[in-house]
C-alpha cells in the first residue's frame, strides 16, 4: 500500500502585501512566512491540496485567494470541485461588500479522491502544477495557463524567439467577485504517481522567477522541507519580489 506525504511553504517576499493562501489538511493558510508540518494520508483516503493567488489589480486581492481556497473546504461536491460552486462561493462571500466587489484570484489543486490511485490536477488561472518522476530525475510543467500567450501557443500562431508584450500574459480565466462574471469548467486531468514521484501546486511567484529546468530534483531520501527551504533559498537568490507558495505531495511506499 501507499501513501501520500505532503508538506506546504507560504512567504511574503519581497512584496508589500500576501495576496496567496494555501490549502493543506482542510486548512487555509495564510501567512507572511510559514512552513507547515509534514502531513500523510493512505492512498485510500481522501485530501486536498492547493494554492490561489489573488490577482493584484483587483481589490482586496487576499480575501479574494483566501476565499476561493475556503470554498474548497465548504463545498465539496460528490464527485469533484465545480468552478461554477467555488465561482458562487466567491460571490456569496465578498461581491456584497463595496471595498471587495471585483476581488479576484487564481487556483491550482491536487485532489485524491480514494478511488481508483489516481490523484487528479484542476486549475484555473496561471498557478501550476509540476510533477517530479523518478524516472528521469526531472521536473514536468502539467498544466498550461489560461492566459493569451497559451492561446496564440495552442492555435499555431505564437512565433519562435519573438518576445511577446507582457499583456500577452494577462489572465483570460478566473475567479472574480462579481455575479456576472463566468467562469470555464476545469481542465481536469489525472496523474498516477509510483513510488517517490512527486507533485508541486504552486504560484507565479515561483514558475515567474525559476522555470522547472531550475530546479533542484527531489530525491528520494530527501525531506520535503529540505527541499522546499532550498527552493525557497534559491528564489532568494534571484530575489524574487512576488509571494511564492507551493505545496509539495510525494507518493511512497509502506514497508510491512
Amino acid at each position: 500500500m501507499s501513501t501520500f506525504e505532503m508538506q506546504g511553504l507560504t512567504w511574503k517576499a519581497r512584496s508589500k502585501y500576501q495576496q496567496d493562501a494555501i490549502l493543506i489538511e482542510n486548512k487555509v493558510i495564510q501567512h507572511d512566512g510559514l512552513i507547515t508540518k509534514l502531513y500523510s494520508h493512505s492512498e485510500k483516503e481522501q485530501w486536498c491540496v492547493a494554492v490561489a493567488d489573488g490577482i493584484s489589480n483587483s481589490p482586496t486581492a487576499d480575501k479574494a485567494s483566501y476565499t476561493v481556497l475556503k470554498a474548497l473546504t465548504q463545498n465539496r461536491e460528490l464527485d469533484q470541485y465545480q468552478t461554477s460552486v467555488i465561482q458562487q462561493y466567491l460571490v456569496d462571500q465578498v461581491a456584497h461588500q463595496k471595498n471587495s466587489f471585483g476581488a479576484s484570484s487564481t487556483l491550482a489543486l491536487i485532489e485524491n479522491d480514494g478511488e481508483q490511485g489516481f490523484v487528479i490536477i484542476q486549475h484555473l488561472g496561471d498557478s501550476r502544477v509540476y510533477l517530479f518522476s523518478q524516472h528521469d530525475q526531472k521536473w514536468h510543467c502539467l498544466t498550461r495557463d489560461h492566459n493569451y500567450l497559451e492561446q496564440l501557443r495552442e492555435s499555431g500562431e505564437l512565433r519562435a524567439g519573438e518576445n511577446y508584450a507582457s499583456i500577452y500574459g494577462a489572465l483570460l480565466q478566473y475567479f472574480c467577485a462579481d455575479p456576472l462574471h463566468e467562469v470555464m469548467d476545469f481542465t481536469r486531468t489525472e496523474e498516477y504517481l509510483t513510488e517517490n514521484d512527486a507533485l508541486l501546486v504552486c504560484t507565479d511567484g515561483v514558475h515567474d522567477v525559476m522555470e522547472c529546468g531550475e530546479w533542484l530534483p527531489l530525491k528520494a531520501d530527501m525531506e520535503l522541507r529540505t527541499w522546499l527551504l532550498n527552493m525557497k533559498a534559491s528564489l532568494v537568490s534571484k530575489q524574487a519580489y512576488d509571494n511564492v507558495s507551493m505545496v509539495l505531495v510525494r507518493a511512497k511506499k509502506l514497508i510491512h
